[in-house]
């Protein structure tokens, strides 16, 4: 579990609109991925990209539109405010 998390701690740091999106949904909550793209003033089909790599990592889910992070997605973005 701990290399997953730190694994997936390096693929959201290593670019800072993936860890942005954490970011946002992390203080949003659950959200549409154009808010998501207007929230963090990213381009919508890079957000759209970024969700789906993340949700194939298991960080994101989406229930009808709605974006939100997972209980791993969680783990990231309260690691992401540690650092921060």
């Amino acid at each position: 579990m701990a290399d997953d998390l730190a694994a997936n701690m390096g693929f959201i740091t290593g670019n800072k609109q993936r860890e942005r999106v954490v970011q946002i949904l992390g203080t949003k909550g659950k959200i549409a991925a154009d808010k998501v793209s207007k929230f963090g003033h990213i381009p919508a089909p890079i957000v759209g990209k970024i969700l789906a790599e993340m949700a194939e990592r298991g960080l994101v889910s989406e229930e009808n539109g709605i974006w939100g992070l997972t209980g791993a997605g969680a783990e990231i973005e309260k690691e992401i405010k540690k650092r921060g």
